[in-house]
Order: C-alpha cells, then structure tokens, then sequence
C-alpha cells in the first residue's frame, strides 16, 4: 500500500532520484517500509499490525531517516500508524461460576473479570451487555485509559426453590463499526 509521495512532499525533482541514491536509511536490518527510487513513492514493506509495532502506547509513530547522496541530503519523516479494528474484544475464561447466597441482598457487587482488545483508543473494548434478566445488571467503572471493569449487581434477591441457577451472556463490545 501506498503511504505518501516523499519526492514531491519533499520538494525533490524525480528524475534524479535514482543517480542520487535516494533511500531510507534504516538503524535494523528491517525496514517497515520501502521507497521506490524511480518515483519517490513511500510503501509499506509487509502489513503492519500497531499493536505488534507500538504495544501499549496510545500514539504510533515512526520516524525514518531519509538520504540522497550527491550532493548529500537528509530527510527526516514521522509516519503516524492510525489503528484500526482488527481484533476482537475476548474473556480470559470463556465460562465464569459464581456461588451467590439467596440471603445476599440487592445492590451485592461482584467484580467480574475485564475482556482484553489488543486495539487501543475507540476501537478497544467500549461497553458490557448482560442478557436480559429481572435478577442482575451489569454496571462498568472506568479504570484508567482502555480500561473499563465490569461488575455484577444484584437487583433483586434471589430464590434457590423458584430459580437454582440464572445463566447470564455478559458481551463486551469494541467501538468498531460494526462493533
């Protein structure tokens, strides 16, 4: 995929790339982006995955060193990299038992466990749905950036001899479209 034009943004004159030796002078062995020395144009070299490249941190960005020689010249280009949503919100359990007494009263909290989205910003995990249920809701705190802490709250209490066992869906949704 095609990043940008470096030789026009640059201001460069195009025929004299390639006798220039115009390149990105890369600092590792791998570079996460080429340029063609014919037309200045700037490519990804392979796909990107921010999360991979950038980990935790809420901006990405990548600064290439790019040179020409003769005469000798010295760009420096910042490439932010914008995330998308390319994951999915996933629970460390897939099934989570709780044992509540039926004497456990309305407004009992019960801190259930996050779900994980590796895509940051707006695209990681944005809000928890509970099935529908007359026993329980479901209530979210805020624990810093991209983190949101759902817990359990018991609405009204509960009779083992009408009703042993409530199974509830607890969903966590991105902020994808569709999320």
């Amino acid at each position: 995929s095609v990043v940008g034009n470096l030789a026009k943004d640059l201001g460069l004159d195009t025929r004299t790339l390639k006798e220039r030796g115009f390149r990105i002078v890369s600092t590792s062995g791998d570079s996460l982006f080429t340029v063609n020395q014919n037309d200045g144009i700037l490519s990804v070299n392979g796909k990107i995955d921010r999360e991979e490249v950038c980990e935790k941190s809420s901006s990405c960005v990548i600064n290439l060193k790019i040179a020409l020689e003769n005469p000798l010249e010295i760009h420096y280009v910042s490439i932010e990299i914008v995330d998308i949503n390319d994951h999915a919100p996933t629970f460390p359990e897939k099934e989570k038992r709780l044992e509540i007494s039926e004497s456990a009263l309305p407004g009992a909290r019960y801190q259930l466990q996050a779900a994980r989205d590796p895509d940051g910003g707006s695209n990681s995990v944005q809000q928890y749905k509970l099935s529908h249920n007359d026993n329980f809701r479901i209530e979210v705190k805020e624990r810093g950036e991209d983190r949101k802490m759902p817990f359990l709250i018991l609405q009204k209490p509960l009779d083992r001899e009408t009703n042993r066992r409530h199974k509830l869906v607890l969903t966590a949704l991105d902020g994808g479209r569709p999320p």
